[in-house]
């Protein structure tokens, strides 16, 4: 893509401005899970990857024995599944980027020649920046209050000018982007850039709680706990991928707490106490949203709100069960290649981190289409 287009985009400055992406909480390998103290998760079977080495294949040799590369796979689990899902899911990604990207190149130069513009850069100036009218005072003033912490104390006329440029960019990447879908249905745009086939991992939903119906099409698999940012910011996602896919989609929910989080042991019991009451999900929805009222007072607030009988969820919560079938979900994601939250399993297919919807959709579109 032309640096002119990418620059009417807006969409590296802004970007960098606010510094969006996608993360995860992560455990490092070492550290134990707080308040508990699991035994070493059981290795997982090695799923079938799709490796062009037979499984037969000696791969050393000594006097007296031999090492297939089975045994290899079998030795190092999930491990070799996650990189190869890594690579192909980010092979893929960056295809369907460079891809897009040139595509809309060609698009815009199809559209410079029809509209008779010299070339895309006067296309561009005519149809964006044309287009995009100035930075009223109204919209300075509330970027500038959204974005006041960055400003470190900055009084609002002193970064004025810089607030009117940012603001000018992100209005111009909006026509941008709102210009080439536009243009994609002009010109009938499709991709067919197909995905690759990638390998699946088994997953026990287990008896957790979940969403949808037992026999869905296809069964997501969530690893998650309640102080993990990331995990609320995935929330977002999750909803759409309910409301979009209804019954074909079932979601499970499994608890994964992080070391360096000591509130998510007790607010996963919070949940699971709940649940004995029939209001799971309407705990898990509010610790979620109130990711930082999670001390026990927070959680009995919480209680109430949901008019919770409290005597039986505090005798609930006092039992050792709770707190084990907490770590035999924490073991059994261990034991899957779990070491961070959220991660997803759909159908057996690993995603991690804050994924935006498309690429729960991706997969999910590409499963139904097998049915």
């Amino acid at each position: 893509m032309r640096p002119s287009i990418l620059a009417a985009s807006g969409i590296t400055s802004a970007l960098a401005l606010v510094g969006i992406g996608l993360a995860a909480c992560a455990n490092t390998p070492a550290e134990p899970v707080q308040g508990a103290n699991p035994a070493p998760a059981a290795a997982a079977p090695a799923p079938a990857a799709s490796t062009s080495t037979p499984r037969d294949t000696v791969v050393a040799t000594w006097n007296g024995g031999t090492v297939t590369y089975g045994d290899l796979a079998d030795e190092l689990g999930v491990q070799l599944i996650q990189i190869e899902v890594e690579y192909l899911t980010n092979k893929y990604q960056t295809e369907q980027q460079g891809l897009d990207q040139l595509v809309v190149t060609k698009i815009l130069e199809a559209e410079a020649a029809a509209t008779g513009k010299a070339d895309v850069d006067a296309l561009l100036k005519d149809e964006i920046e044309s287009k995009v009218t100035q930075p009223t005072e109204d919209e300075l003033r509330e970027f500038y209050e959204v974005m006041k912490r960055q400003m470190r104390g900055a009084a609002f006329e002193d970064v004025r000018d810089r607030i009117s440029a940012e603001v000018l960019r992100r209005k111009q990447g909006e026509r941008f982007a709102a210009y080439i879908d536009e243009l994609k249905t002009k010109y009938g745009v499709t991709s067919t850039l197909p995905a690759p086939e990638l390998p699946r991992i088994p997953v026990s939903a287990d008896d957790d709680p979940s969403k949808g119906p037992a026999d869905a099409k296809v069964t997501i698999v969530q690893f998650a706990e309640f102080q993990c940012p990331y995990c609320g910011k995935a929330g977002e996602s999750v909803d759409k991928v309910l409301e979009t896919y209804g019954d074909d989609v079932r979601m499970v929910f499994r608890d994964f707490p992080l070391s360096f989080h000591p509130r998510a042991i007790p607010a996963a019991v919070a949940a699971n106490c709940a649940g004995e009451q029939d209001k799971y999900w309407e705990m898990h929805d509010l610790l979620m949203s109130n990711q930082r009222a999670l001390e026990e007072a927070d959680l009995a607030g919480h209680a109430s709100t949901l008019q919770l009988d409290l005597a039986k969820w505090n005798t609930c919560r006092q039992d050792p069960s709770q707190t084990a079938e907490v770590m035999k979900d924490f073991e059994d994601g261990q034991a899957v290649g779990v070491s961070g939250t959220p991660a997803f399993f759909i159908n057996g297919i690993m995603i991690s981190g804050a994924q935006p919807f498309e690429e729960f959709k991706r997969i999910i579109d590409a499963e139904l289409g097998r049915g």
